[in-house]
């Protein structure tokens, strides 16, 4: 596991009304944000930054309203607009839920720092021998050392 990513690995979003939810940059269907895995839509997009709820309201079908561009789309990109519709037209909101962040390494789903602290902890060593050699090699050439 890369560390970098360990708190993200842990963290998933539920949607429930859509309010709170932003459609383009939040991990909400399929696993990728879609500013990611339509990621050509998200430049051209003109609001990026609306709710799932906001976005539904509009209409996400392939004429939805919403659906505004900067500019006038190509061919494929209207079909990635059109792959994109067919993954939405699934989707249904509870009205009655807020979106929820929730935490995987608690069975409550809430975060705690004892559950951070135990995940780290439990995590085998990284290896330091490649680092410590390689910590006062400058990988520049020697005349830019001299020069320096």
């Amino acid at each position: 596991m890369c560390r970098e990513e360990w708190f993200s690995d842990h963290v998933s979003h539920s949607v429930g009304n859509g309010r709170n939810t932003l459609f383009w940059p939040h991990v909400w269907l399929g696993g990728v944000a879609f500013s990611v895995r339509f990621s050509r839509l998200f430049e051209l997009a003109v609001v990026r930054e609306m709710s799932v709820f906001d976005m539904c309201q509009l209409g996400w079908g392939v004429d939805g309203e919403a659906w505004r561009w900067k500019r006038r789309l190509f061919a494929w990109e209207e079909e990635l607009v059109g792959e994109l519709s067919v993954l939405l037209q699934n989707v249904f909101f509870q009205v009655d839920k807020d979106d929820k962040w929730r935490w995987t390494l608690e069975p409550s789903h809430a975060f705690s720092v004892r559950s951070v602290y135990k995940f780290l902890t439990m995590q085998p060593p990284i290896d330091l021998s490649v680092a410590d050699s390689s910590l006062w090699h400058k990988d520049v050439p020697l005349k830019v050392v001299l020069f320096a």
